[in-house]
């Protein structure tokens, strides 16, 4: 019995989760549409690109290496959170990824 509910407490968590990073995904495309979006568009002071411009571990360095930090500085702009959010979203929509998203900022 004990077996079952230990079971059954692991896949509802992993059903809460994968919940959790649908909607943190989708928050990430507001953000990398809404923020970042003003300088990464077409006439932008940035290079336009979609989250297929990378795979998703190349993305996912990106990140962990804080790379933007050394063109540009968007903690004013951005929050830590944000940043985290477009991270899921440019890594579930990357080019090797099983969805991936062609559409970027123009």
């Amino acid at each position: 019995m004990l077996k079952y509910t230990v079971l059954l407490f692991f896949l509802l968590v992993s059903i809460f989760l994968a919940g959790i990073s649908t909607v943190y995904a989708d928050d990430g495309k507001d953000v990398f549409i809404n923020k970042c979006g003003s300088c990464h568009k077409s006439g932008g002071e940035a290079a336009a690109f979609a989250p297929t411009k990378y795979a998703s571990t190349q993305w996912d360095r990106f990140f962990q290496r804080n790379k933007h930090k050394r063109k540009k500085d968007i903690s004013a702009e951005v929050t830590e959170a944000d940043i985290a959010a477009v991270n899921v979203y440019l890594i579930n929509h990357a080019a090797d990824s099983d969805q991936p998203e062609a559409v970027g900022l123009r």
